[in-house]
């Protein structure tokens, strides 16, 4: 059992030997396992369709049907559910088909309770990260189309600082633009975060993580790392921060501002995390541009309506864009050179 009582995770055994069946309850159940146990492949596919594991223990040779009968209909109609194969007959071949019909992993037998806790932790830390990895995809697609509906700049930019920390379980997000003539980062949007924190002072671009805008790549700051690396680091104790990532947003070659993690508690972000955190970024940087694009437009116009008299030209839709933020301004200004 864990913490809360509840077991670590839901096993199935399959295997026609009893010995095995009861070795391998024994040895689960003492470390926080429930298992349900099946003699025969057409018990465990019943059982399978009645309620949810999070793994299954086969065996290859079964009486009434192979074990690899059971890691295909596992893989077609339970895809959240992982298989280990494991049997006395352990061979490269049935290994490798094993693998390719779904299995996560494979343990010959006899096998020792430190191998069978091994390969089971082992294939529960791959179901985790595959429905998680899932979870986070549908999430982010969700939050993509509500980002592009929206025509609110203001509400886009703070729509991907809610969605990151949703996303993410993190303390909290922010989106700094450089506004490049003054070599400053003004916050743009942000979630999670005290506005005390939030209104600590200016940012100087030279001083908080310009590395990002040297190399262009993600940077993790630790909390070790804080005052070497942070224009406030003791503000940023104070906020409960362990742990600050920062992902540029780029608009071809120019980093026009940085996507900000907060991170109560140390931790990492693998490479799909940040491939993930990166799409955010782009999300903020296409806002950015559909609202210089309309700026652009506007007046276009309002110049044509000035130069052509009588000219009439039917009113663009409005697009809310905040520009009693100077970053705005000084945004339109560069792209307009």
């Amino acid at each position: 059992m864990n913490a809360t009582g509840k077991p670590k995770a839901t096993i199935l055994v399959i295997d026609d030997e009893q010995i095995v069946q009861e070795s391998v309850r024994r040895i689960l159940e003492e470390e926080g396992y429930k298992i349900d146990g099946a003699m025969r492949v057409d018990q465990a596919l019943d059982l399978l369709a009645r309620r949810p594991y999070d793994i299954v223990l086969t065996d290859l040779m079964m009486p009434d049907k192979s074990g690899m009968e059971a890691v295909q209909a596992v893989a077609e109609n339970h895809p959240d559910t992982g298989v280990v194969m494991f049997t006395g007959f352990a061979t490269v071949d049935s290994a490798v088909e094993s693998m390719k019909l779904g299995a996560l992993d494979y343990l010959p037998k006899p096998f020792t309770p430190e191998e069978l806790l091994e390969v089971t932790e082992r294939a529960l830390d791959k179901v985790r990260k595959k429905r998680r990895d899932r979870e986070i995809e549908k999430l982010y697609s969700d939050a993509e189309k509500a980002i592009k509906s929206s025509l609110d700049l203001k509400e886009v930019l703070r729509l991907i600082c809610t969605s990151v920390v949703g996303l993410f379980k993190v303390k909290g997000a922010s989106l700094l633009i450089h506004r490049k003539k003054d070599q400053v980062l003004e916050v743009a949007s942000y979630y999670g975060l005290s506005e005390e924190y939030v209104g600590k002072g200016i940012l100087d671009s030279e001083k908080s993580v310009s590395a990002i805008f040297q190399s262009e790549k993600a940077v993790l700051i630790e909390e070790a790392d804080f005052d070497a690396s942070l224009q406030y680091p003791e503000k940023a104790r104070a906020e409960g921060i362990a742990s600050i990532l920062s992902i540029p947003m780029k608009l071809d070659t120019t980093v026009l501002g940085i996507l900000r993690i907060y991170s109560g508690e140390k931790r990492s972000f693998d490479d799909d995390e940040i491939a993930l955190l990166t799409k955010f970024a782009e999300q903020g940087v296409r806002a950015l541009e559909n609202a210089m694009a309309y700026e652009s437009v506007r007046k276009d116009i309002d110049g044509l309506k000035k130069n052509v008299p009588g000219l009439k030209v039917e009113r663009a839709p409005d697009l809310l864009v905040t520009n009693e933020h100077q970053w705005v301004n000084e945004i339109f200004h560069k792209f307009e050179q």
